[in-house]
């Protein structure tokens, strides 16, 4: 149990792109389950600064929920977050790491931001002008951090929850010590993604160059997971 909510408490660390929508819409419908009143509160890299209390105070206390959890994007990889976390929710807190297919999740990551106009260009220019679209990819990496401040992490793949949400969802549960309670429906790819600015053009960029381009770049990364992990994720 946490020393700092009245019940335990469960943190999602994957980055973005991995699968947090499809974890948020599972949670959010439980009741034994209390998640923040923000999507992500992004306290352990942005606003460590507010203190604790301006933490807890998105979360509504209540005797009646088993389990608090958050669903972050943004502490994966940053090399602070993990000490943070521990500071504050404490050594036992449990982590769930979802992670994508590497390329895939660049990609991803890399069609949202032209679409949100926070990169223009290749990809190549792209991960100039947002170098989280590379290295958060970089999973084995961004968990050193991770593994010096705890010894479990439960790991998911995005496309185990998007292929076999029941098998996968049942196994999370029992990690967080939850009764199973069965998705009410099949997971579609997450509309924000399909959501365009205003005036948004698609630029002539072959998706095709970009995945390879990627695949050069992180062409061992599964492997480098694997050797970290003892098992492969994917």
């Amino acid at each position: 149990m946490s020393a700092f909510f009245p019940r335990p408490f469960a943190l999602s660390i994957g980055p973005q792109a991995c699968g947090v929508d499809i974890l948020r819409d599972y949670f959010k419908i439980r009741k034994d389950v209390c998640l923040p009143s923000v999507q992500e509160i992004c306290y352990f890299d942005r606003h460590i600064q507010r203190g604790p209390d301006f933490y807890k105070e998105h979360f509504n206390l209540s005797e009646d929920v088993a389990l608090y959890m958050e669903l972050t994007t943004t502490a994966f990889d940053h090399p602070q977050a993990p000490g943070r976390v521990k500071n504050l929710l404490g050594p036992d807190v449990q982590l769930f790491c979802p992670l994508r297919d590497p390329v895939e999740r660049s990609l991803a990551v890399y069609n949202r931001y032209l679409r949100y106009g926070i990169v223009r260009g290749t990809i190549q220019e792209a991960c100039e002008q947002a170098p989280q679209i590379l290295f958060s990819s970089r999973y084995a990496d961004q968990l050193e951090h991770w593994f010096q401040n705890f010894e479990t992490i439960y790991f998911i793949s995005y496309e185990s929850l998007q292929e076999r949400p029941e098998e996968t969802f049942k196994m999370l549960c029992h990690y967080l010590g939850l009764p199973f309670q069965s998705p009410r429906r099949k997971f579609e790819f997450p509309k924000i993604f399909m959501r365009m600015k205003q005036n948004f053009k698609p630029e002539p960029f072959s998706m095709h160059d970009s995945r390879a381009w990627l695949r050069e770049q992180l062409a061992d990364e599964k492997a480098r997971l694997s050797e970290v992990l003892g098992y492969s994720v994917f």
